[in-house]
């Protein structure tokens, strides 16, 4: 098996993100109107759903609506989720402040479509309009906000939806982008490997399954000798820290107390990477690659150490 490497390590800006917090959210596939697109959407769901729900096992805070689900039920599933907390023991005298959520997320896979009336979402029976979306996310009480609507036509949402704390990704650049998007696919590849998380730290962010599902699009209309009918767009400021899925060792280690014990070490010793970085200017360089090279060390034999606990390696390998 894969040893992970953190190399030059850059900080896990996701797991700081979460790690003070927990995450709920809504997955939600639409009407594909074929078999294949059913499927497709349907699977790519599944897989942004899992990813998420990696980043807090232990609260199953993660909702995935029930293929070919209505209106009412979605909207169900939002409000919800909306102002929910996790288990939080009360009453058993611990410190509950790590388990309140402070992140929301939904996640809309399918067709789109926008005219002069606004954007809708295609559902059985009506559809999920924007002014739906609108009103249902006024009642969401985390502070931090992703939305993903992996639909064509997406783009329409883009400024009705962007607000201070919240990220808003969309498939298309305008509601004018109408034809079925590819992008979420090759969203929901991103999210179950680790060919997108660049800094190799296990945690993947928004903005590096952005970046690899944006490149994917492009290459995938440069070979098809096609005219791109479709351009993901991304407004907020924390894509670079919004975690959205565990990988390798972290995936593994679930709420193992070894591997979380290490994980703080681990994360401490990533401080330390801050501080030093912080200290470059005032050093001499000797002295700055010298401590540098001490703490890549010591970060390098933890993340071993990390993989043996989680099981991402063995004593054998």
């Amino acid at each position: 098996m894969k040893t992970s490497c953190l190399g030059c390590l850059l900080v896990l800006l996701g797991w700081f993100s979460n790690a003070w917090g927990s995450t709920a959210g809504v997955v939600v596939s639409g009407l594909g109107g074929t078999p294949q697109y059913d499927a497709s959407f349907e699977a790519d769901a599944d897989t942004v759903a899992d990813a998420l729900a990696s980043l807090d096992p232990a609260n199953e805070l993660i909702t995935r609506v029930a293929p070919g689900s209505d209106r009412s039920a979605i909207l169900a599933a939002i409000s919800a989720r909306a102002g929910v907390e996790a288990e939080d023991g009360a009453g058993d005298g611990a410190d509950d402040s790590s388990r309140l959520v402070n992140t929301f997320v939904l996640v809309l896979i399918g067709h789109g479509t926008a005219d002069a009336r606004g954007w809708k979402f295609n559902l059985p029976g009506p559809d999920l309009s924007g002014e739906d979306l609108i009103a249902a996310l006024a009642l969401v009480k985390a502070e931090r906000q992703l939305l993903f609507i992996g639909s064509s036509a997406s783009g329409a949402l883009l400024d009705r939806l962007a607000q201070p704390g919240r990220v808003v990704v969309t498939a298309t650049k305008s509601g004018g982008e109408i034809n079925a998007v590819r992008f979420p696919s090759f969203f929901a590849d991103a999210v179950e490997s680790s060919v997108a998380d660049v800094d190799r730290n296990e945690i993947l962010t928004l903005a590096e399954a952005f970046r690899h599902a944006d490149a994917r699009t492009r290459e995938y209309y440069e070979e098809a000798k096609l005219l791109a009918s479709e351009h993901a767009r991304i407004v907020g400021d924390d894509a670079r820290t919004f975690a959205i899925a565990r990988l390798g060792s972290l995936r593994l280690a679930g709420d193992d107390p070894e591997v979380a014990s290490l994980l703080e070490t681990r994360l401490a010793l990533e401080q330390d990477y801050l501080a030093l970085t912080a200290r470059k200017e005032d050093m001499t360089l000797k002295d700055y690659y010298a401590e540098l090279e001490t703490l890549m060390l010591s970060i390098a034999r933890l993340q071993q150490a990390i993989d043996r606990a989680s099981g991402w390696v063995s004593d054998d390998d």
